[in-house]
């Protein structure tokens, strides 16, 4: 999610199309001109924090359109990458930390928020 709220879609994408779609980590680098080994530490972090591929899988699977619906809070003009919600201008190694230390209450809501609607989402289903 801090991902996607930084505007990185690309790390999501790689993930959801490695354990959902099941591309191999060298056919998700080729499209997104990254390094196989990059998609496999993005996923290997998902993989080792819900410890279980197939876990891991169906979290992805769940939340995957409510992270993409979210939309960046960093805006990237001329080189440059503005907070939209603070207007501190921004280093790219800087924009992870910013968020999640300077915005945590925004990310937390957002969690909250996905949690509540995935839950609503399959007890109605």
């Amino acid at each position: 999610m801090v991902k996607r709220l930084a505007g990185d879609t690309i790390t999501i994408l790689a993930v959801k199309e490695y354990l959902v779609d099941g591309l191999s980590p060298s056919t998700i680098g080729h499209k997104y001109r990254i390094s196989k080994f990059r998609v496999r530490g993005y996923v290997q972090r998902v993989m080792d924090k819900a410890r279980n591929h197939m876990i891991a899988a169906s979290i992805v699977k769940r939340v995957f359109p409510y992270i993409m619906n979210i939309d960046p809070v960093i805006l990237r003009v001329s080189g440059k990458y503005l907070c939209l919600i603070c207007n501190q201008q921004l280093r790219p190694e800087q924009i992870e930390h910013h968020i999640r230390r300077k915005h945590k209450d925004v990310v937390q809501d957002i969690v909250t928020q996905i949690v509540t609607n995935v839950r609503r989402h399959y007890r109605q289903g």
